[in-house]
C-alpha cells in the first residue's frame, strides 16, 4: 500500500470525486498511464462525495489514497472469503516506511560495503557511460557480488525507493520474528526480482535460502474461444467475483490449482459452466453425488453395510481400491514439494477410475445377492469417503444433489 501506484490511485480518485461533485476538472486522456479508469473508483468517488460533501476539495491525494485503500481491502477480504481463502495476517507495507525499517536495512547495506551512490552502475558499458549527462545519482546495490548480471537501484536519484527495498525489508521483517520458512508465491512478471531480494537478505548476513520462491505464469480468461486481454488501468479486466459469478467458487478453486506453477492457465469460462463430463468440476462432483445417492436409495430400502465381506468385491472395484490408496503419497508429495496441484491432478484421475465402475457394479438391484450388495454397499462407502476427502482438500464442496 506504499509506492507510485497508490499515490496514482489516490490521485485518480480525487479526479473522479471532483467529477462527481460537478466540479470543473480534466480527466486524462487514454495516454496517461499515471490514471487508473476503472468503474470501481466511480463507484468510490459517489460513495465519498455523498459521505464528505466538498469538504476533501482541497485535500491532496493522501487521504483519497487512504480511502480507497480501506475500500480495496473490503472488496479484497470479500472476494477472498467467497472462495474459502483465509489469511491469519495482512502486512502493511507502509509500516516499513512509518517505522524507518527501509531505511535501517539500507544503512546497514551500507556499513557491509554493499551499496554506493552513482548515476550509472560500477559495471556500466562505455556506452551507458556516456549517456550519463544529466542523470542525479541514484544508491545502487552490489548484486553482481552475489552473481547478478547487473547491479540493482535501490534509491532512484529522485528519493524514492524501488520496490525491491521494501522488499528485502520485509523479508528481514518476518526473518526476524522468527519464521524458518519463506514461501513466496510470485506472479512471473515479478519473477526476475526475488533474487535480488535473496542477494540482499545474504548481505545482511541472513540465511537466504529460507526464502523459497513459487513463480506462477499468468492466467489467461477464454470467452467463446477467444483470449479476453484486459488492462487494470483503462478498466478493462474480470474481477474475481465476475468470474465467480459466472462460474463458481469451486470452479475457480479448481481451475485455479489444477495446473502446475510454471504452466500458463486458460481458464475457458464456458467451459466452468458446462455440466458435463468434459467439465472437470462437473465430472469429480459428479463421482460423489453418484455416491450420495447410493446412500439414499439403500436407506429408504432399510440396506446397510454392516457386516459387509468386502472379500467378495470383484477386481473393478479392487482397482479403483488401489487409485484410493495413493491419496497418501500425493498429499506427501504435494507437501514435500510445494505442489498443490497434485490434488487436482489425482481428484480427475480418481473420478476417471470411479464413472466405469459405477456404471457397472450395481448395489440395490434385483440380481445383486444380499451379501454382495452390502460388500459392494461398503466400497461405495469408501469411494464417496475419498472423493469428499479430496474434495476438502482442494478446498471445495462435495455436494449430493446435482
Amino acid at each position: 500500500n506504499a509506492g507510485r501506484q497508490m499515490r496514482n490511485v489516490g490521485s485518480s480518485l480525487k479526479i473522479r470525486y471532483l467529477e462527481a461533485l460537478g466540479k470543473p476538472v480534466a480527466i486524462p486522456d487514454e495516454s496517461d498511464e499515471s490514471f487508473y479508469r476503472g468503474d470501481y473508483l466511480m463507484d468510490f468517488a459517489r460513495d465519498l462525495a455523498a459521505e464528505v460533501g466538498e469538504n476533501w476539495v482541497d485535500h491532496d491525494w493522501q487521504p483519497f489514497k487512504e480511502y480507497a485503500e480501506k475500500r480495496m481491502f473490503e472488496w479484497i477480504r470479500a472476494s477472498l472469503e467467497r472462495v474459502r481463502i483465509h489469511h491469519d495476517v495482512f502486512f502493511n507495507e507502509n509500516t516499513l516506511y512509518e517505522s524507518g525499517a527501509i531505511w535501517e536495512v539500507l544503512k546497514e547495506l551500507d556499513q557491509r560495503g554493499f551499496i554506493y551512490r552513482a548515476a550509472v552502475p560500477e559495471n556500466a558499458d562505455p556506452d551507458e557511460r556516456d549517456e550519463v549527462d544529466g542523470r542525479g545519482e541514484a544508491v545502487w546495490f552490489r548484486s553482481t557480488r552475489f552473481g547478478d548480471s547487473k547491479d540493482r537501484v535501490l534509491v532512484k536519484s529522485s528519493g524514492e525507493p524501488t520496490y525491491t527495498l521494501p522488499d528485502i525489508a520485509y523479508h528481514k521483517n518476518k526473518l526476524d520474528r522468527g519464521f524458518d520458512l519463506l514461501i513466496n508465491v510470485l506472479g512471473a512478471d515479478h519473477g526476475a526480482q526475488y533474487k535480488v531480494v535473496q542477494y540482499g537478505i545474504q548481505a545482511l548476513g541472513m540465511d537466504a535460502s529460507k526464502i523459497h520462491v513459487i513463480i506462477n505464469q499468468m492466467v489467461r480468461m477464454v470467452r467463446d474461444g477467444k483470449e479476453f486481454k484486459g488492462s487494470t488501468r483503462r478498466g478493462i479486466y474480470d474481477t474475481l467475483d465476475d468470474v465467480i459469478d459466472m462460474t463458481s467458487a469451486d470452479a475457480v478453486r479448481y481451475f485455479l490449482l489444477a495446473r502446475s506453477p510454471d504452466s500458463h492457465l486458460n481458464f475457458d469460462l464456458d467451459l466452468a459452466v458446462r455440466q458435463s463430463n468434459e467439465n472437470p468440476v462437473y465430472y469429480i462432483q459428479y463421482a460423489h453425488v453418484r455416491c450420495a445417492g447410493i446412500f439414499r436409495e439403500a436407506a429408504l430400502r432399510g440396506v446397510t453395510d454392516e457386516g459387509a465381506d468386502v472379500r467378495l468385491l470383484g477386481e473393478p472395484e479392487l482397482k479403483f481400491l488401489r487409485k484410493v490408496m495413493e491419496l497418501g503419497e500425493v498429499i506427501a508429495q504435494a507437501v514435500e514439494l510445494y505442489e498443490p496441484h497434485r490434488i487436482a491432478f489425482y481428484a480427475l484421475e480418481l473420478a476417471n477410475a470411479f464413472h466405469p465402475v459405477f456404471d457397472q457394479v450395481r448395489v440395490l438391484h434385483s440380481d445383486v445377492p444380499p451379501e454382495l450388495a452390502k460388500a459392494r454397499l461398503r466400497f461405495y462407502r469408501v469411494a464417496q469417503t475419498a472423493l469428499r476427502r479430496t474434495l476438502s482438500l482442494m478446498g471445495m464442496s462435495a455436494p449430493e444433489h446435482m
